[in-house]
């Protein structure tokens, strides 16, 4: 690949994307709609590319987590219906309403602050209810959910789209959890008078509810790391997924050392035999955790790698062995394929003693991405 500038970059497939997206509507079927989400720059991949990839390849929305992100979309020239699934903060609507987005609302005030801008800018807004079903966190509480629901509707102005929750649990499908906030969130539904409720769409199944749980479906679901090739679930997913990411650098020098020799911060590292250590130009400031040294590997022509002492800001050691063959520009792969070999994004994570959702949005923002 022809790239000037600092040797680590990220890859990332919109053809993967794309084919992930395929899949989920062929095992949705009909009727289902997706709320893609694309939230934290869409988990590391890039906001505006993978919206665009989305929206051409017929996702039904969009949900980001705060105003900025769904600005930046629509700066970019994105026109499906974007929800906001953190809300908004007082002073926000008027940008809300003239960019037509959908905020999530989880007090009344929210909606009386909605109807008021709208009425004074005479256009209408528009709003989808967070329902606390079990997380504890965002939402209006499920007992109290009828009555609320009933109120903001009652509002001149603003139109609610739909209701929504979110589950806590969904990855360990075991977890009873899960069943409770499905019939907690029908029953609220179920509470709804019916001529009131007409249209709206109605979602609670992430990327773990939709692959563990067909019941919670729904009139939508909000795919999110799946869309990027990734299972949340400890188990094989019922359908295919392509891992759209890929993390890589290349040495940038390699030092033959004789056996004793210490390397990096603390000389936690001691060469056990005459070795060669490669140097790579990526470091914690660009996501590679330091846990990774206790264990993690990288890709070099193919092969796992071991890395060689701490992992400093900028830079990495690597110890590559004998092989004569290696040497400065060889590309480095620490998210990805080499050959036979893959190093997948829950493997990366797993390391770091985090989760995918994490490792993949501390790719830090000075790590261009290549698009393909």
């Amino acid at each position: 690949m022809n790239r000037t500038g600092r040797p680590t970059w990220v890859e990332v497939d919109l053809g993967a994307v794309r084919a992930n997206l395929r899949a989920l509507k062929a095992f949705l079927g009909e009727g289902v709609g997706i709320i893609a989400v694309v939230k934290a720059d869409a988990y590391g991949h890039g906001a505006v590319p993978v919206a665009r990839c989305l929206e051409e390849a017929g996702a039904d929305a969009l949900a980001v987590a705060i105003l900025e992100e769904a600005l930046e979309l629509r700066g970019a020239g994105i026109r499906l219906p974007i929800l906001i699934l953190n809300g908004f903060w007082p002073g926000e609507e008027a940008e809300i309403i003239r960019r037509d987005l959908t905020p999530a609302v989880y007090a009344e005030d929210m909606v009386l602050r909605l109807a008021r801008e709208a009425a004074r800018l005479k256009t209408p807004a528009r709003y989808a209810i967070k329902v606390d079903t079990g997380m504890t966190r965002l939402g209006i509480p499920f007992e109290q959910a009828g009555e609320a629901v009933g109120r903001c509707l009652a509002r001149e102005w603003v139109g609610c789209q739909g209701l929504y929750t979110h589950f806590s649990s969904a990855d360990d499908p075991g977890h009873p959890a899960t069943r409770r906030q499905i019939d907690r969130f029908r029953q609220v539904l179920a509470d709804l008078p019916a001529a009131r409720a007409a249209g709206f769409r109605n979602h609670m199944a992430n990327s773990a509810g939709i692959l563990g749980f067909p019941e919670a479906w729904c009139d939508a679901v909000r795919p999110g790391l799946m869309l990027y090739g990734i299972n949340p679930l400890s188990r094989p997913a019922p359908l295919t997924l392509k891992q759209a990411l890929s993390f890589k650098t290349s040495i940038v020098q390699v030092k033959t050392v004789k056996a004793g020799t210490e390397v990096g911060y603390g000389g936690d590292y001691v060469a056990s035999r005459g070795t060669r250590i490669a140097i790579l130009p990526v470091g914690y400031a660009d996501g590679v955790n330091r846990l990774l040294a206790s264990g993690g590997n990288v890709l070099l022509r193919g092969r796992r790698i071991p890395f060689a002492g701490r992992i400093s800001m900028d830079l990495t050691a690597v110890d590559i062995g004998s092989d004569p063959q290696a040497g400065a520009g060889d590309e480095v792969c620490l998210i990805g394929r080499q050959g036979s070999e893959e190093i997948a994004v829950g493997e990366f994570a797993s390391a770091c003693s985090t989760i995918p959702y994490e490792a993949l949005c501390r790719i830090g923002p000075r790590v261009p991405r290549i698009y393909r």
